[in-house]
């Protein structure tokens, strides 16, 4: 198997610094699943490989760039696990936390006016829980 892809994959991961390990709790795909990809063993299906490029913070195309010499991107928000306080690298490497990281990866990759509207929606959801609250602590 042509193993181009699982090499773009290592290389990047090494670049950010990840474990196999790591990138496994980031992506919710097995340590040795990874292991084999980046082996050129077996090809991630596109749910996989989504995932794969949402951790490792660049877009899906930057695996079907045919040539190896393609560039790696830029770091732009990287942010080393270690450099975080010890209770938030705890939640990182929790298995429970890999949905709420997908989703805070997600949404940090938003344009301005889906940020805002987003903000705006989670502000009128937050004051409606407010006031539901406050209703009920009348009554």
């Amino acid at each position: 198997m042509d193993d181009l892809l699982g090499r773009k994959i290592r290389i990047l991961r090494r670049k950010r610094e990840l474990t196999q390990q790591e990138l496994s709790y980031r992506t919710g795909i097995s340590a040795p699943h990874i292991s084999s990809i980046e082996r050129g063993m077996r090809h991630p299906s596109l749910e996989y490989a989504i995932r794969i490029a949402e951790a490792l913070g660049v877009n899906i195309d930057y695996f079907a760039e045919s040539s190896e010499g393609t560039s790696l991107p830029e770091d732009t928000a990287y942010q080393n696990p270690s450099d975080l306080p010890a209770y938030l690298q705890s939640f990182i490497m929790n298995e429970t936390s890999q949905p709420y990281i997908a989703m805070a990866h997600r949404v940090s990759r938003l344009d301005e006016s889906d940020y805002s509207m987003l903000c705006a929606m989670i502000d009128i959801m937050a004051q409606r829980k407010h006031l539901k609250k406050l209703s009920i602590d009348e009554s």
